[in-house]
């Protein structure tokens, strides 16, 4: 669908042969709430595999080696091998079973790794314009 989309997926753009994607596990009728699912976007020579839509990012503020893509997936499905599975088990007749009961938590367990990831860059930025500023102002000062 066009809402089926990925922002910011580095080494997508070019290189990456998968992705994984945080989506709704869909069964049969019953939908299992978001998971994690190792999404395959591109062939062994790199094509882009049908109904799936790669887009380069363009040009950045920073990092313009590396580069990124938003992805656009349109009805693209998955076998159930590929779901990411430490938390949840999917059988063959679409059972799901876990020793998280809330598909809530399941979420937040597997979400909680990339949180702590994210504090980490939002720390580090905040560290470097501290020094940042600090430089800036004793710079100043000998400029009075």
């Amino acid at each position: 669908t066009p809402l089926a989309q990925k922002y910011w997926i580095t080494n997508g753009a070019l290189h990456a042969h998968h992705v994984v994607v945080f989506a709704h596990l869909i069964s049969g009728e019953q939908n299992h709430g978001i998971h994690a699912v190792l999404v395959p976007i591109r062939d062994k020579e790199l094509n882009v595999l049908p109904d799936v839509l790669v887009e380069e990012m363009g040009y950045k503020m920073g990092l313009n080696g590396v580069d990124n893509a938003k992805l656009t997936f349109n009805n693209v499905r998955v076998p159930k091998d590929n779901l990411l599975d430490k938390f949840s088990k999917l059988s063959d007749d679409g059972t799901l079973t876990s020793d998280i009961k809330s598909s809530r938590a399941r979420f937040l367990a597997v979400a909680d790794q990339l949180l702590a990831g994210r504090i980490c860059i939002a720390s580090m930025c905040m560290g470097g314009s501290k020094a940042s500023l600090a430089i800036a102002v004793k710079y100043s000062a000998t400029r009075l």
